[in-house]
């Protein structure tokens, strides 16, 4: 395509999907960015779903040795062409570790995989159905307000993209076995955090999240099962409706394509119009 034409985006099956007023570059403008597979990631099954978005900071602060708190600037922070570091130091490392998305201190965003062919060793067990994002955190612990304002930007393009229910864990209380284990049973944004302990509080922090929730994004105690329980009862109303649901909790593909018939777009429960971008 000629330049003039391009729509540069995240690459989703083959298909470059833009984030509305954000700055995408892409494995296929820049091969640099490619994640190293199968060293630090592997091609997808084909008929895995991506049910699952894992945000992480590449510093994990307050995390592990290091307990400083996080440090939240205003704005939007310089770029640092922070997919490319980031990209070299997976390729580079023997660690077998890489997420397919970055986002810098600008709020530019870096995709070093397709997103549904192929998947990142970020997150143990729950690599297999999830796309993983690293927010991009300097020495400081910083990270910048309009840099969470892109994360979700990009967030809400994902979960359209892929059908994942905006719901996440209401707090933070250390991994949580039903998605240590692998996330069977929940739909949804989580942090590295939720999932496992090798890292802490700061693998992503709590301010993204708070930067969902104020977008409309749920709150679940997981737990609980409290999410389980409301997707239950939204099964039987949605089935007063005339369809034919199994009650389980599980807002999978039945689930989504009975919500976009009754006129939710893309088949979520919560759907939202995201602010401008910063």
């Amino acid at each position: 395509r000629p330049d003039s034409d391009r729509m540069p985006g995240l690459i989703i099956n083959g298909r470059e999907v833009p984030v509305p007023g954000r700055k995408v570059v892409n494995f296929l403008d820049d091969p640099r960015l490619t994640l190293k597979i199968p060293e630090d990631g592997r091609h997808r099954a084909a008929d895995a779903p991506v049910s699952l978005i894992v945000l992480h900071t590449t510093k994990g602060i307050p995390g592990g040795k290091d307990k400083r708190s996080q440090v939240i600037r205003e704005g939007l922070g310089p770029d640092i062409g922070a997919e490319l570091r980031v990209a070299k130091f997976w390729s580079t490392s023997d660690l077998q570790s890489g997420a397919p998305i970055v986002v810098d201190f600008d709020g530019s965003i870096g995709c070093l995989a397709d997103l549904q062919t192929d998947m990142g060793y970020h997150a143990r067990l729950m690599n297999t159905r999830s796309v993983g994002i690293e927010i991009y955190q300097g020495a400081g612990a910083e990270l910048y307000r309009g840099q969470l304002d892109a994360v979700a930007d990009l967030v809400d393009v994902l979960t359209a993209e892929f059908g994942i229910q905006r719901q996440m864990p209401d707090r933070y209380r250390g991994a949580l076995r039903r998605l240590s284990t692998g996330a069977a049973d929940f739909v949804g944004v989580v942090g590295h955090r939720d999932g496992d302990n090798n890292r802490g509080l700061g693998d992503p922090g709590d301010a993204v999240f708070d930067v969902l929730a104020a977008r409309g994004y749920e709150r679940f105690n997981l737990v609980t099962l409290q999410d389980r329980a409301v997707w239950r009862d939204r099964q039987v109303r949605i089935n007063a409706r005339g369809h034919r649901l199994t009650v389980d909790g599980l807002p999978g593909k039945k689930t989504r394509d009975a919500l976009a018939a009754i006129g939710y777009r893309h088949g979520l429960w919560a759907d939202l119009m995201s602010p401008p971008a910063s």
